[in-house]
């Protein structure tokens, strides 16, 4: 079981997390039970976690769940079943889809909110300074934002789609927020 090789490994790889040999046997072992994407690194209660996501793919949240549900208690560690959100100033590094690292400051973008009758929303996104990113890779840095604002459960059940554009529609301008307002704004409507 990986609950059981994790527990006895996880002291092993280092404390930067620079062990490759382990990561890609971490890697391997949960290629094994799905395939799933996965994050290592500093937690938020504890001092290490590990999160094994769905990859934004809402029919893998509930055997994602399943898998953390069987985790052990390891002193110094936290477990996710989706990425969690996180406590940053909205500046992080990018990989393109030709394999450019950039980074993207994401602290200015705006954004507004539009609820659908079914309970979920629509958020178009204005962003800057990406007009060397590919449409998908645009959406690919939105999607990552979110899930960093509002953890990546959130994301998923509450976001349907996402649009991003150059400059917010005029018919919108009024109710645009900075970005950074986000996860009040979405639990106050909830």
């Amino acid at each position: 079981m990986f609950w059981d090789w994790f527990s006895k490994h996880c002291k092993d790889l280092g404390e930067n997390f620079d062990n490759e040999k382990l990561l890609t046997e971490i890697d391997d072992r949960l290629t094994d039970l799905g395939g799933f994407a996965w994050e290592i690194g500093p937690g938020t209660k504890a001092d290490n976690q590990l999160v094994i996501s769905p990859g934004g793919d809402l029919s893998l949240l509930p055997v994602t769940k399943g898998i953390v549900s069987y985790a052990k208690i390891i002193p110094g560690w936290e477990f996710h079943y989706a990425k969690p959100p996180k406590e940053w100033d909205l500046i992080f590094d990018f990989e393109k889809d030709n394999g450019d690292l950039i980074e993207i400051d994401a602290s200015n973008w705006q954004y507004v909110l539009l609820k659908y009758e079914d309970g979920k929303f629509e958020i178009i996104i204005q962003v800057h300074d990406l007009d060397g990113l590919s449409e998908n890779d645009k959406l690919v840095a939105s999607g990552i934002l979110l899930d960093g604002i509002l953890g990546e459960e959130v994301r998923m059940l509450r976001i349907s789609y996402i649009d991003v554009v150059r400059k917010i529609d005029n018919q919108y301008a009024s109710k645009s927020t900075d970005i950074k307002y986000l996860d009040n704004h979405l639990k106050t409507l909830l």
